[in-house]
């Protein structure tokens, strides 16, 4: 049947904009909201994945952290990070404030005929959004000798769009009577979407399995297991379109998929929709790292935790694997999939819908001419925003130390979270009761970033980008974390024990040249 014999009687006064969201967003818009709404793993927190103390904190970067500690007993009470990042949509310095926004009564700004919140970046090629939070809840490291083991608890909210066409993002921001794109041909390939929103558990262990003379090495391993409450994805391999006017699209090719797995009844909208856990994943972090110690290794027996000492190194060198694995979801969940379809659509902006497989019925009847063609599965699978990491650090002068980061994504299957490319230097000055750093980052390879973080006893509190905190810079997202733990330094055993000596037993007293 032919779109323009479509009984429309049921659907009136929607616009294409409202619609494409629809398709795209509902799929991951509950986890997108949350994601903004609640602050609830973020992005890397440089001022505390980096340091000798941050404890069960340095697994999220590489799971040997509590191996090479200074801690031998780190008790996190709880971690929060959030992020938000984009390259589109940004409020000018000028009109924002960080503490004006936090009055009782805001005033934001507001661009163009349309009074958006926000402005928008022009001549941009693809579009990059991440956002990223955490809140780790009670967890702990505990190292004895060679072995170190931890245990997490927490959750995260995640989610991302890469390589978004510029002009699809225009589309969004202007709608669909945004003259100046009409009658040109768009040919999209790869652009995805995704978002989570899970608790997890998680257990590391790490070993020194060498030591020799002045080289330490070490590995270790994290395995997580996720309770999602729910997820989605959009996946396009191929979009090849033309908008005529503001009521009429020339779909010439769509090679797409579209999961979901969301709390709330696609039948009537009622929100929440139990089971709570709507699907279930593993992941795993597998870590290497090198020190070249400051003393020679001598072989000593532990007679208790506290007596543990540690040896500091000129240098250290690590490797890691990073969120390497999956959510299933199995409740509740859709996979809509549209391979090599086309359609001249007219009429698109008068287009309705009551819930959600009412409007997915209406895509597929459109494009299969059957309302139930579209449903292909009722299980998805998000990817987790897996990374291979790279990580230095260098012992500058007594406690002053220089670190270096390296992050690369890696993508493991169509849907995925698509963790940001970076790479961060971290001078910091490191004592066991105070702590600053000043991390300097390339984000996605073309953004510099400034941060700052400040450690006193046991509260940390940072941000990776003070710019944009605080106002100085144009206004393109939000970078803050915040901690608060209780940790044991090795070799500290009390008052009684005041005499134990600064380096550890385990060492000789012979120094590298």
């Amino acid at each position: 049947m032919p779109f323009t014999n479509f009984d429309y009687r049921y659907y009136q006064d929607y616009t294409l904009m409202q619609l494409s969201r629809q398709i795209i967003l509902r799929g991951i818009g509950i986890s997108l909201f949350l994601s903004f709404n609640i602050l609830i793993r973020a992005q890397e927190m440089w001022g505390i994945t980096t340091s000798n103390f941050a404890g069960s904190n340095g697994v999220l970067i590489n799971p040997t952290a509590i191996v090479t500690s200074k801690l031998y007993l780190d008790i996190n009470l709880a971690t929060a990070d959030f992020f938000f990042q984009n390259n589109y949509a940004y409020i000018h310095k000028e009109d924002r404030s960080l503490f004006k926004y936090l009055s009782r009564n805001p005033q934001f700004p507001s661009y163009g005929e349309d009074d958006m919140p926000f402005d928008h970046f022009r001549g941009k090629n693809n579009i990059t959004v991440y956002s990223s939070q955490l809140l780790k809840g009670p967890s702990f490291m505990l190292t004895r000798g060679r072995h170190a083991f931890a245990l997490h608890t927490g959750a995260r909210v995640l989610s991302s769009g890469f390589s978004v066409p510029y002009h699809v993002a225009n589309f969004g921001y202007y709608g669909l009577d945004y003259t100046p794109q009409h009658n040109i041909e768009y040919n999209d390939d790869n652009v995805t979407a995704a978002a989570l929103v899970t608790g997890e558990i998680g257990i590391t262990y790490a070993y020194s399995f060498r030591k020799f003379s002045m080289d330490d090495w070490s590995a270790g391993i994290t395995v997580r297991r996720y309770f999602s409450l729910s997820g989605g994805y959009m996946n396009a391999s191929n979009v090849n379109y033309i908008v005529v006017n503001d009521s009429t699209i020339n779909i010439k090719n769509m090679d797409a998929e579209f999961g979901y797995s969301l709390p709330m009844n696609y039948d009537n909208n009622d929100f929440p929709y139990e089971p709570w856990i709507k699907g279930g994943g593993f992941s795993a972090d597998i870590g290497v790292t090198y020190q070249s110690k400051l003393l020679s290794y001598q072989k000593k027996r532990i007679t208790r935790l506290c007596s543990q000492r540690y040896v500091d190194y000129i240098y250290k060198i690590g490797i890691s694997v990073i969120d390497l694995g999956f959510v299933n979801f199995t409740n509740n969940a859709q996979l809509h999939d549209y391979d090599n379809v086309s359609q001249y659509w007219i009429n698109v902006d008068t287009l309705s819908y009551d819930n959600m497989n009412q409007i997915m019925g209406v895509f597929s009847q459109v494009f299969y001419n059957d309302p139930d063609e579209s449903l292909k599965d009722d299980r998805i699978r998000v990817h987790l925003p897996t990374a291979i990491s790279i990580q230095g650090d260098y012992k500058v002068h007594r406690n002053w130390y220089a670190g270096g980061v390296f992050i690369y994504p890696v993508r493991l299957g169509k849907a995925y979270i698509h963790r940001p490319a970076q790479i961060a230097l971290v001078p910091r000055y490191e004592t066991p009761y105070l702590e600053f750093s000043l991390p300097v980052s390339l984000y996605e390879w073309h953004y510099p970033r400034v941060g700052f973080s400040l450690r006193y006893h046991f509260l940390t509190i940072g941000t990776d980008d003070l710019a944009g905190l605080f106002g100085l810079s144009d206004f393109t997202g939000l970078d803050f974390y915040v901690s608060v733990k209780v940790n044991f330094r090795k070799g500290q055993c009390g008052r009684t024990n005041r005499h134990i000596p600064c380096e550890n037993d385990e060492y000789g007293i012979r120094k590298r040249p």
